[in-house]
């Protein structure tokens, strides 16, 4: 197939590898031309596409699947993306469970009110334009050079008994080749680890903060629906073990 990943930064990259990996014509796109040589380590095809300039995007005609992954919260891409001419079969956004009011309590993909109004948005741009298009909401991207070991190498935790809603980029590769495989379309789903141990027991801290993963008292984003629709088994189902494997289709 012909897969079009615009704006391809972190998670696109790892998409785009491994998308070519399994024999795909990848397009990668970047606004930044630093980028263009990096992005062509991974992809067939790496081009400009700016959607705040006249930058033009006749190389994903004839795309088979187009994978938007522009800053979700940012409006500054919404004019140009709507001047687009092309048209795509399959289309997919990355988006964020951001969206969610920050609430303690259980969110799913049915609770519409009080959403975060920039990434709502970028969604309604996105579907108004390609109304086939499948939404994915992240959790908090993970894996890899990514990890709260990381972020908190030099500093102190202060919320260690925070639940999280990570999501490992390995589990994101394989759920995408499940879309880009599947006759759905138009659905919105959020994708978390289904697990959601606090921040301190992430940490490998010592202290336990042994409650519910769906602890009423906190904010979580439920990913049942996901799991339910695809029958997918999460590669990691939990982020105190977010090592890396070789993604699969576990559909």
């Amino acid at each position: 197939m012909k897969i079009a990943i615009i704006g391809c930064g972190w998670v696109g990259k790892k998409l785009a590898e491994y998308l070519t990996g399994k024999g795909h014509h990848v397009i990668a796109t970047t606004t930044s031309p630093d980028k263009i040589q990096e992005l062509k380590t991974v992809a067939a095809e790496a081009h400009l596409l700016d959607f705040t300039k006249d930058s033009g995007s006749q190389f994903l005609n004839d795309t088979d699947a187009a994978i938007f992954s522009m800053p979700i919260s940012h409006s500054s891409w919404f004019k140009g993306f709507e001047e687009m001419q092309n048209s795509f079969p399959k289309t997919i956004l990355f988006s964020s469970t951001g969206i969610y009011p920050q609430e303690n309590r259980i969110f799913t993909e049915k609770d519409t009110t009080n959403l975060r109004p920039d990434i709502a948005a970028a969604e309604k741009t996105v579907t108004e334009k390609y109304p086939q298009t499948n939404i994915l909401r992240f959790g908090g991207l993970m894996g890899g050079e990514r990890s709260l070991q990381n972020f908190f190498r030099n500093k102190e935790i202060s919320n260690p008994e925070k639940r999280v809603n990570y999501i490992h980029y390995e589990d994101i590769v394989a759920i995408v080749e499940l879309l880009i495989d599947s006759d759905k379309a138009s659905g919105i789903y959020n994708v978390v680890a289904p697990e959601h141990p606090a921040m301190g027991e992430v940490l490998n801290k010592k202290e336990a903060y042994a409650v519910d993963s769906y602890d009423s008292g906190q904010r979580i984003i439920s990913s049942e629906l996901l799991i339910k629709e695809f029958n997918y088994t999460f590669l990691h189902p939990d982020p105190k073990f977010f090592l890396c494997v070789s993604p699969e289709n576990k559909g």
